[in-house]
């Protein structure tokens, strides 16, 4: 469990489920990269800015954090600006998710949380989205 939802957990209330962002999101990176290797007189920038993706993308996948609590749906995103959504298990009007091609392949896709009074919180790259959103369909309907 991350640090966020467990020190922001209220009392009686319990983890039911935690997904975890997928390391598909390594990918563009990663191909730049490589890119970058090709290219002659730009090897240098293209090798630079696939460093820095990655470092940024790393951040970001260490501090995602997205349960579902026996009370409440929470989303944490936030590098040096931290953006979290909490919202109580009756005020959640749906998620849905998107899985294209090669998400179905390697098995991750987006997660949209669409809650009363908040609009809606989509976080992409969530590993096995299909399964976070029966846990949280399982919760909302007990």
């Amino acid at each position: 469990m991350g640090a966020y939802v467990n020190g922001n957990l209220l009392p009686g209330e319990q983890l039911v489920a935690e997904a975890k962002l997928h390391w598909a999101m390594f990918v563009g990176p990663v191909l730049l990269f490589l890119f970058g290797l090709l290219t002659g007189p730009l090897k240098g920038f293209f090798i630079t800015l696939a460093v820095v993706w990655s470092v940024y993308r790393g951040l970001v996948y260490l501090t995602t954090e997205l349960a579902i609590t026996n009370k409440r749906v929470i989303a944490k995103t936030g590098i040096i600006r931290r953006n979290a959504v909490e919202i109580s298990n009756s005020k959640v009007e749906g998620i849905t998710y998107h899985q294209g091609i090669v998400g179905r392949i390697f098995g991750y896709g987006s997660i949209l949380v669409r809650g009363t009074g908040i609009g809606q919180v989509p976080i992409p790259f969530i590993a096995q989205p299909d399964h976070f959103k029966h846990e949280v369909g399982c919760v909302l309907h007990a």
